[in-house]
């Protein structure tokens, strides 16, 4: 008994000393938070310029706040710095900022199109090496700029600039965009990669394309009412707006997209893959142009056939831009026939850049239109002026 109560105190002490404590913490005070990082083209051939934000903890206040009559400056220290690789350009600004730089909290990062036309896999290849860049960082090409000039612009609502261009991404567009989908699309086979495209439009920024690559070098961009069915190919969330005319009907139609379903086949017939896509997609009309009724049943049914026919033009010039303009596979005929018939890519592999352009696509497109607004016809047209057939 009494052995006991020696040994109790013993292994009580042993045990504290084996508790895992803070040994490698750091303060908050040492450490600069990278919330952005911007990379260009450098002067010099063969180098990169390099942008970082670092996060100023003791400058923010709440989300778009600032002090009355004092405009609003982002929290953010700014470093540039150039070298012949990423690292070197990191330990540069390791020589200026007196902090610990850390980049596993990075939200964004983004490529001028300089650079990203010129071919980027040496940048991929030195971010995936270190094991602190995280990659659910989202990837940005500044489409028709250098990454420079979109960092310049005051962006509105936010602290950080940073979490500005990551919600127009995220919320706005839902692009499979990060560099974990970059890197999962450049290594499956039959399938190349994309990134959203954010544009200056006057002082402001917008995010109207998505950017194509092939083999790692932006080959253009996907604009307009092809970006929410590119998106929706591609598994985001396919929001936006579709105008669209009715035949013999003077005026247009605007909807708006919601709740996209998209099923992909691919079945083999006489040694040649045939591809059909069912696309489902529901409406609600948002603005009406036309003198129609849309309170009238018929009416409807003519605006659900012209929504449709809208609908299957879109994801028919859509795949032409891809096939004939580009000859890409950004939505991944050739991972369909790998996932299905495995044995039957693998002796068609080598000749499927020649293949994908002619490929064959058949579309299954159903548009159903679930809401047409607080009113049938618009209010400002006199009755003997409104169709109600």
């Amino acid at each position: 008994m009494k052995r006991r109560r020696f040994l109790l105190p013993l292994i009580l002490m042993l045990a504290a000393l084996a508790t895992a404590g803070c040994w490698d913490r750091r303060e908050i005070v040492d450490v600069g938070i990278v919330m952005l990082t911007a990379l260009d083209e450098g002067r010099e051939p063969g180098t990169y310029r390099v942008h970082i934000h670092i996060a100023e903890p003791t400058r923010l206040g709440g989300a778009g706040q600032t002090p009355i009559g004092n405009p609003r400056v982002e929290p953010v220290t700014h470093i540039v710095t150039e070298g012949p690789d990423i690292d070197e350009t990191r330990f540069e600004a390791e020589r200026i900022v007196p902090r610990d730089i850390e980049t596993s909290h990075r939200r964004v990062f983004i490529m001028g199109e300089p650079l990203a036309r010129h071919g980027i896999k040496e940048v991929l290849d030195q971010i995936s090496r270190n094991p602190k860049n995280r990659i659910s960082t989202q990837l940005i090409i500044a489409e028709g700029s250098r990454a420079e000039e979109l960092i310049d612009r005051k962006l509105p609502l936010e602290n950080f600039g940073s979490e500005v261009l990551r919600e127009l991404v995220l919320r706005k567009g839902q692009v499979p965009n990060t560099l974990r989908d970059y890197f999962i699309a450049s290594t499956s086979p039959g399938q190349q990669p994309v990134a959203a495209g954010l544009t200056i439009v006057g002082n402001k920024i917008s995010f109207n394309s998505v950017a194509i690559f092939q083999d790692h070098k932006l080959k253009g961009y996907i604009k307009g009412k092809q970006v929410p069915a590119l998106i929706g190919l591609l598994g985001g969330r396919a929001g936006g707006s579709l105008t669209f005319r009715i035949p013999q009907v003077k005026g247009s139609l605007s909807a708006h997209l919601y709740q996209v379903k998209v099923r992909r086949m691919v079945a083999i017939s006489k040694g040649e893959p045939i591809f059909t896509f069912r696309v489902t997609c529901q409406g609600r009309i948002m603005d009406n142009r036309t003198n129609l009724d849309l309170g009238a049943p018929g009416n409807v049914r003519k605006v659900e056939e012209a929504f449709t026919d809208e609908l299957e033009q879109t994801y028919r010039s859509l795949f032409h831009r891809l096939q004939k303009e580009f000859q890409v596979d950004s939505v991944g005929l050739g991972a369909m026939i790998a996932r299905r018939y495995p044995d039957f890519w693998k002796q068609i592999e080598k000749e499927w850049p020649t293949m994908y352009p002619n490929a064959k696509i058949t579309w299954q497109v159903g548009g159903k239109i679930t809401g047409i607004g607080s009113v049938g016809a618009p209010l400002y047209l006199p009755e003997n002026e409104v169709r109600k057939d």
